[in-house]
């Protein structure tokens, strides 16, 4: 029975280890995915500020251009909603 017992703690040991080795590797591997996930973050935050930037200066450069667009956008906005509204 000893020798069982003792068999049957070196498992539960063996268990333990690999438990413990497996739960930081994925700690590793799950910070490592965050860390990439922030720096992926940053750089389409700073893609969309970019992009905006360009807008607005586009339509200072071409005012005439972006108020027709705005209001091109803003009759097919109203079609819209006033086809919805007659259903």
């Amino acid at each position: 029975m000893r020798m069982k017992m003792a068999d049957f703690k070196e498992k539960e040991q063996e268990i333990r280890d690999t438990f413990l080795r497996e739960k930081e590797e994925l700690k590793k591997t799950y910070n490592e995915i965050v860390e990439k996930l922030k720096k992926e973050g940053d750089k389409l935050q700073g893609d969309i500020q970019k992009e905006y930037d360009n807008a607005r200066k586009y339509v200072k450069e071409h005012p005439e251009t972006g108020l027709g667009i705005a209001l091109a956008g803003g009759l097919l906005i109203g079609f819209a909603i006033a086809k919805i509204l007659n259903r």
